[in-house]
């Protein structure tokens, strides 16, 4: 193989790589396209640009990737990313259940000490030790996959390598049953940086996005919630790309996901003068065309920036979580200075290049403030000594907030209790939007959603979202837990449901409708147990 990922491909799990020849001018079924090249860089293609590249060819083989200390397999199988594999520790099996709440710690290191001594792999044997359920843990391993596969759409570098025909051993398993368009949308909404996504709408400012009539995937299949269902609905006709930089962020990412799959098109705007679009013009080869959409598309970009920076500090200028490296700050300085490089604004109003100016000069000072480990330093004790002496105001303020939000949710609770579900909904969701870090608001605004909907799949799906919201923001309540293990029995999955039960009595003991939960489902599966037992005793006596 090529030495460009050497420690990958020195790994015995990936050294089978017996490469198929395909013909460069055809994918699958006879149709021209353009066939990804051998080998080539992430900064020049994308990782959601890549990765629907190999959706499109229908693609057969390993896709390896490499990012400095990190590196990664794919396999795909007719276009479908099927297993993934991954060299970084801190992604194994094991140490994921703990993140999830699904084992503790020290079932982990009796599991751990259990595999050495040969009773098998890390999940069968929790199976065995009755930690988790076979269903649970064949739910655990594809979400473990799923996470190490999301994972790449966090790398902005690196290189790949696509070798067909190749496949890969001891590869964390996907799963076929869900099109790789919706994988692709789900990695990108969960995971790709935020300033990607607003770099792609502002180079492209100028330009509509419309939905594209040879889309290759249906809605239904792209598992879109209620609200992203409802904006693509309300999609105007000239929807321009830099307006929907003053956009929420989960808008702005739906738009980017949905482009990288090829289910939205971008295209140029007519001019008021033709009835269709046309060859596009160079608006710096001649002002008097475009100028004003561009100039307002430009002023969008520079505001929503600006607003971001005001509201934050360094590091949300940036982009950065406050663990942030030097060679990090330096990337993202790098990247938001080309958003911000005096030739974009060239043939722009003069008070235009004043605000551009003035945001190069606050980004600067931002990269400054945190360039290095000893500037960062100073910067945190900074920020300390300005918190405390606010301290008092904002507490008072999110103490405001904080008991509005209990009050709607008492009355939600009263609601529920009554079976009024529309009038439960409404107060969960104030309770919800005063205070959205409670996880204990959300889950039930979840539970409600789904008690609304109880025959609707797509509001089920999202029920199921807010629920796991609110799993992971109180993971030491036990009613996030219980009210999730409801929604997975409505979804028919009983393993998962058990688990989530099973957690909520771990958290509280005392918890009767766990309990309850957890005898009904013992005494359906006794009875199914015993029902088996006697078909299969009639069936020998004969």
């Amino acid at each position: 193989m090529s030495a460009t990922i050497p420690c990958v491909l020195e790994d015995p799990a990936l050294s089978d790589t017996r490469a198929e020849s395909l013909d460069s001018s055809r994918c699958q079924k006879g149709t021209p396209c353009e066939v990804l090249p051998e080998r080539g860089s992430v900064q020049e293609r994308s990782i959601p640009e890549l990765l629907n590249a190999l959706r499109r060819e229908k693609c057969d083989g390993v896709l390896l990737l490499d990012h400095g200390k990190k590196k990664k397999a794919v396999e795909w199988q007719g276009g479908s990313p099927v297993a993934v594999k991954s060299n970084l520790i801190r992604e194994c099996f094991g140490d994921f259940l703990v993140s999830e709440g699904r084992v503790r710690p020290g079932e982990l290191d009796e599991s751990v000490e259990r595999m050495q001594a040969g009773e098998g792999l890390q999940g069968e044997v929790l199976v065995a030790m009755e930690v988790l359920a076979e269903e649970d843990r064949l739910e655990a391993l594809e979400d473990h996959a799923r996470e190490k596969f999301f994972e790449l759409f966090g790398w902005r570098g690196g290189q790949f390598e696509v070798h067909r025909g190749a496949r890969l051993k001891r590869g964390s398993r996907l799963g076929l049953e869900v099109h790789p368009s919706r994988l692709i949308l789900e990695g990108v909404t969960r995971r790709a940086p935020l300033r990607q996504v607003d770099r792609y709408l502002g180079r492209h400012a100028e330009e509509r996005v419309v939905l594209r009539d040879s889309a290759d995937v249906e809605p239904l299949e792209l598992g879109l919630s209620m609200r992203e269902h409802e904006w693509l609905e309300s999609l105007r006709e000239n929807q321009r790309l830099g307006a929907l930089l003053t956009e929420p962020e989960w808008v702005r990412r739906l738009v980017f996901g949905l482009v990288s799959i090829e289910f939205l098109a971008v295209e140029r705007l007519p001019r008021d003068d033709e009835g269709v679009a046309g060859p596009t013009e160079d608006p710096a080869a001649n002002p008097g065309v475009g100028t004003g959409t561009l100039e307002e598309a430009l002023r969008a970009e520079l505001l929503a920036w600006g607003e971001r920076a005001n509201k934050g500090d360094a590091y949300d200028a940036l982009g950065l979580p406050e663990s942030a490296e030097d060679e990090e700050v330096r990337l993202a300085h790098v990247g938001l200075s080309e958003q911000f490089a005096p030739e974009r604004f060239r043939d722009a109003s003069a008070s235009l290049q004043q605000l551009a100016g003035d945001l190069r000069q606050r980004l600067d000072a931002a990269r400054c403030e945190i360039a290095t480990a000893a500037a960062r330093a100073c910067y945190g004790a900074e920020r300390a000594r300005d918190g405390s002496s606010e301290k008092a105001p904002v507490e008072e303020d999110e103490g405001d907030r904080a008991l509005l939000a209990e009050t709607e949710f008492q009355k939600g609770e009263a609601k529920l209790a009554a079976r009024d579900y529309p009038g439960a909904l409404l107060c969960f969701g104030r309770a919800m939007e005063g205070y959205p870090t409670a996880g204990e608001y959300r889950s039930y605004y979840g539970w409600c959603l789904h008690l609304c909907h109880p025959e609707n799949a797509l509001m089920r799906g999202e029920a199921l979202e807010h629920c796991r919201e609110g799993v992971a923001l109180a993971k030491d309540r036990e009613k996030p837990y219980l009210l999730l293990g409801r929604l997975y029995r409505a979804s028919g999955k009983t393993g998962a449901a058990r688990k989530m039960f099973s957690r909520a009595l771990q958290i509280r003991p005392q918890c009767v409708e766990a309990m309850r939960e957890l005898r009904v489902m013992n005494m359906r599966r006794d009875k199914a147990n015993t029902l088996r037992k006697g078909v299969l005793d009639r069936i020998l006596r004969r």
